[in-house]
Protein backbone atom coordinates (compact mmCIF):
# COMPACT_ATOMS: atom_id res chain seq x y z
CA UNK A 1 0.00 0.00 0.00
CA UNK A 2 1.24 3.36 -0.50
CA UNK A 3 1.73 5.96 2.33
CA UNK A 4 -1.10 8.18 3.90
CA UNK A 5 -2.22 10.76 1.65
CA UNK A 6 -4.71 12.21 4.02
CA UNK A 7 -5.06 12.24 7.93
CA UNK A 8 -7.67 9.08 8.91
CA UNK A 9 -10.84 10.79 10.22
CA UNK A 10 -11.78 11.15 14.01
CA UNK A 11 -13.19 7.45 14.07
CA UNK A 12 -9.97 5.90 13.06
CA UNK A 13 -8.47 3.05 15.45
CA UNK A 14 -4.88 1.02 15.75
CA UNK A 15 -7.22 -2.21 15.51
CA UNK A 16 -8.27 -2.74 11.80
CA UNK A 17 -11.42 -3.42 11.16
CA UNK A 18 -10.69 -5.14 7.98
CA UNK A 19 -8.12 -7.34 7.87
CA UNK A 20 -6.69 -9.69 4.55
CA UNK A 21 -3.85 -11.59 5.44
CA UNK A 22 -2.16 -13.42 1.77
CA UNK A 23 -6.09 -13.40 0.44
CA UNK A 24 -6.46 -14.96 -2.81
CA UNK A 25 -9.02 -16.36 -4.77
CA UNK A 26 -8.23 -17.07 -8.96
CA UNK A 27 -11.00 -17.89 -11.04
CA UNK A 28 -8.91 -19.32 -14.32
CA UNK A 29 -4.79 -19.01 -14.05
CA UNK A 30 -5.27 -15.22 -15.57
CA UNK A 31 -7.93 -14.03 -13.67
CA UNK A 32 -8.55 -13.12 -9.74
CA UNK A 33 -7.21 -12.30 -6.96
CA UNK A 34 -3.40 -13.09 -6.25
CA UNK A 35 -2.17 -13.27 -2.44
CA UNK A 36 -2.72 -9.60 -0.77
CA UNK A 37 -2.57 -8.32 2.59
CA UNK A 38 -3.32 -5.64 4.03
CA UNK A 39 -5.83 -3.95 6.61
CA UNK A 40 -7.93 -0.79 6.73
CA UNK A 41 -8.50 0.83 10.24
CA UNK A 42 -12.23 2.38 11.58
CA UNK A 43 -12.14 5.75 10.10
CA UNK A 44 -10.12 5.12 7.12
CA UNK A 45 -11.01 5.52 3.49
CA UNK A 46 -8.76 3.05 1.34
CA UNK A 47 -8.81 2.49 -2.93
CA UNK A 48 -8.57 -0.31 -3.88
CA UNK A 49 -7.21 -0.32 -7.97
CA UNK A 50 -6.02 -2.42 -10.77
CA UNK A 51 -5.80 -3.16 -13.73
CA UNK A 52 -9.17 -5.16 -15.14
CA UNK A 53 -8.84 -8.82 -14.09
CA UNK A 54 -6.30 -7.77 -11.05
CA UNK A 55 -9.74 -8.97 -8.64
CA UNK A 56 -10.87 -5.48 -7.22
CA UNK A 57 -14.65 -7.58 -7.32
CA UNK A 58 -13.53 -10.32 -5.90
CA UNK A 59 -11.75 -8.83 -3.31
CA UNK A 60 -15.31 -7.34 -2.09
CA UNK A 61 -16.42 -9.97 -2.73
CA UNK A 62 -14.69 -12.42 -0.77
CA UNK A 63 -14.81 -9.58 2.01
CA UNK A 64 -18.21 -9.53 2.04
CA UNK A 65 -18.60 -13.28 2.39
CA UNK A 66 -19.99 -13.93 -1.24
CA UNK A 67 -17.00 -16.16 -2.23
CA UNK A 68 -14.92 -18.15 -0.21
CA UNK A 69 -10.60 -17.71 -0.66
CA UNK A 70 -8.69 -20.23 -2.20
CA UNK A 71 -6.03 -19.74 0.10
CA UNK A 72 -5.11 -16.87 3.04
CA UNK A 73 -7.77 -15.32 5.16
CA UNK A 74 -9.38 -12.17 6.44
CA UNK A 75 -11.32 -10.69 9.29
CA UNK A 76 -14.08 -8.17 8.90
CA UNK A 77 -15.62 -6.32 12.16
CA UNK A 78 -14.35 -8.94 14.67
CA UNK A 79 -15.36 -12.15 12.13
CA UNK A 80 -14.67 -14.19 9.32
CA UNK A 81 -16.70 -13.40 6.31
CA UNK A 82 -19.77 -15.49 5.69
CA UNK A 83 -23.12 -14.93 3.53
CA UNK A 84 -25.93 -12.82 5.38
CA UNK A 85 -23.61 -10.84 7.39
CA UNK A 86 -25.50 -8.19 9.10
CA UNK A 87 -25.25 -4.66 7.62
CA UNK A 88 -24.44 -3.14 11.00
CA UNK A 89 -21.42 -5.41 10.41
CA UNK A 90 -20.65 -5.20 6.68
CA UNK A 91 -22.05 -3.13 4.14
CA UNK A 92 -22.32 -3.68 0.18
CA UNK A 93 -22.44 -1.32 -2.64
CA UNK A 94 -21.72 -3.69 -5.26
CA UNK A 95 -21.69 -3.20 -9.39
CA UNK A 96 -24.67 -4.86 -9.65
CA UNK A 97 -26.83 -2.83 -7.31
CA UNK A 98 -29.62 -5.47 -6.48
CA UNK A 99 -32.32 -3.00 -6.01
CA UNK A 100 -35.65 -4.70 -4.83
CA UNK A 101 -37.71 -3.65 -8.11
CA UNK A 102 -41.07 -4.45 -5.91
CA UNK A 103 -39.90 -1.40 -3.66
CA UNK A 104 -39.24 2.62 -4.11
CA UNK A 105 -36.35 3.91 -3.72
CA UNK A 106 -37.12 5.28 -0.01
CA UNK A 107 -38.30 1.56 0.79
CA UNK A 108 -35.51 0.06 -0.78
CA UNK A 109 -33.13 2.14 1.61
CA UNK A 110 -34.92 2.00 4.14
CA UNK A 111 -35.28 -2.06 3.79
CA UNK A 112 -31.61 -2.18 4.94
CA UNK A 113 -31.69 -0.72 8.55
CA UNK A 114 -33.28 -2.76 11.57
CA UNK A 115 -34.55 0.43 12.41
CA UNK A 116 -34.44 2.92 10.38
CA UNK A 117 -34.07 6.50 11.58
CA UNK A 118 -36.27 8.98 9.88
CA UNK A 119 -33.62 11.80 10.55
CA UNK A 120 -30.49 9.93 8.62
CA UNK A 121 -32.72 8.63 5.67
CA UNK A 122 -33.87 12.26 5.11
CA UNK A 123 -30.14 13.77 4.79
CA UNK A 124 -29.01 10.96 2.64
CA UNK A 125 -31.99 11.59 0.29
CA UNK A 126 -31.08 14.88 0.19
CA UNK A 127 -27.38 15.12 -0.01
CA UNK A 128 -27.35 12.34 -2.45
CA UNK A 129 -29.94 13.97 -4.68
CA UNK A 130 -32.94 11.62 -4.07
CA UNK A 131 -35.43 13.16 -2.94
CA UNK A 132 -37.66 14.26 -5.19
CA UNK A 133 -37.69 10.40 -6.66
CA UNK A 134 -37.52 8.82 -3.42
CA UNK A 135 -41.60 7.64 -4.31
CA UNK A 136 -40.39 6.22 -7.31
CA UNK A 137 -39.54 2.28 -8.56
CA UNK A 138 -36.08 1.29 -9.56
CA UNK A 139 -37.55 0.97 -13.14
CA UNK A 140 -38.77 4.89 -13.28
CA UNK A 141 -34.89 6.42 -12.28
CA UNK A 142 -31.91 6.44 -14.05
CA UNK A 143 -28.84 4.02 -13.47
CA UNK A 144 -26.99 6.80 -11.91
CA UNK A 145 -30.40 7.63 -9.44
CA UNK A 146 -30.30 3.56 -8.91
CA UNK A 147 -26.63 3.77 -8.16
CA UNK A 148 -26.82 6.59 -5.70
CA UNK A 149 -29.48 5.09 -4.03
CA UNK A 150 -27.59 1.80 -3.44
CA UNK A 151 -24.79 3.95 -1.30
CA UNK A 152 -27.60 5.34 0.61
CA UNK A 153 -29.02 1.88 1.32
CA UNK A 154 -25.48 0.86 2.39
CA UNK A 155 -25.07 3.90 4.73
CA UNK A 156 -28.60 3.97 6.29
CA UNK A 157 -26.91 2.72 9.46
CA UNK A 158 -23.17 3.34 9.56
CA UNK A 159 -21.93 -0.26 9.46
CA UNK A 160 -18.60 -1.47 11.03
CA UNK A 161 -17.06 -2.12 7.27
CA UNK A 162 -18.21 -0.67 3.99
CA UNK A 163 -17.19 -2.24 1.04
CA UNK A 164 -17.74 -0.23 -2.46
CA UNK A 165 -17.24 -1.16 -6.27
CA UNK A 166 -17.14 1.73 -8.41
CA UNK A 167 -19.74 3.92 -6.70
CA UNK A 168 -19.49 6.62 -9.19
CA UNK A 169 -19.56 4.93 -12.63
CA UNK A 170 -22.85 6.16 -13.27
CA UNK A 171 -22.50 9.23 -11.94
CA UNK A 172 -22.09 12.78 -13.65
CA UNK A 173 -19.28 15.26 -12.03
CA UNK A 174 -21.89 17.11 -9.47
CA UNK A 175 -23.08 13.88 -8.41
CA UNK A 176 -19.92 11.85 -8.09
CA UNK A 177 -18.94 14.49 -5.72
CA UNK A 178 -21.82 13.62 -3.60
CA UNK A 179 -21.29 10.20 -3.84
CA UNK A 180 -17.41 10.54 -2.45
CA UNK A 181 -18.35 13.00 0.14
CA UNK A 182 -20.65 10.52 1.53
CA UNK A 183 -17.89 8.02 1.73
CA UNK A 184 -15.86 10.43 3.48
CA UNK A 185 -18.63 11.12 6.08
CA UNK A 186 -18.93 7.37 6.50
CA UNK A 187 -15.07 7.37 7.94
CA UNK A 188 -15.57 10.31 9.74
CA UNK A 189 -18.42 8.71 11.58
CA UNK A 190 -15.96 5.24 12.29
CA UNK A 191 -16.17 3.18 9.55
CA UNK A 192 -13.67 1.62 7.66
CA UNK A 193 -14.41 2.12 3.99
CA UNK A 194 -12.87 0.15 1.52
CA UNK A 195 -13.61 1.41 -2.38
CA UNK A 196 -12.86 -0.69 -5.58
CA UNK A 197 -12.65 2.14 -8.67
CA UNK A 198 -10.74 3.76 -11.53
CA UNK A 199 -11.89 7.13 -10.81
CA UNK A 200 -9.21 9.63 -10.17
CA UNK A 201 -11.18 11.99 -8.32
CA UNK A 202 -12.01 8.61 -5.46
CA UNK A 203 -8.46 8.22 -5.52
CA UNK A 204 -7.84 11.50 -4.56
CA UNK A 205 -10.17 11.59 -2.00
CA UNK A 206 -8.96 8.41 -0.18
CA UNK A 207 -6.36 8.20 2.99
CA UNK A 208 -4.51 5.43 1.11
CA UNK A 209 -4.29 3.21 -1.85
CA UNK A 210 -4.06 -0.52 -2.18
CA UNK A 211 -2.28 -1.70 -6.09
CA UNK A 212 -3.24 -4.58 -7.01
CA UNK A 213 -1.33 -6.94 -9.34
CA UNK A 214 -2.66 -8.54 -12.43
CA UNK A 215 -1.47 -12.22 -13.85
Amino acid sequence: MSGTKLAPGAGSSSEPTIEARDLAKMWSPTAGLRPVSFTVAAGEMVVVRGRSGSGKSTLLAVLAGLCAPDGGSATVAGGTPAPAMPWARVSLVPQVLGLAVELSIRENIADAATAPDGARLDGLLDRLDLRAFAGRAIDEVSMGQQQRAAVARALVQVPAALLVDEPTSYQDGRHAVAVIDELRRAAAEGCAVLVATHDEAVVAAAHRVLELQAV
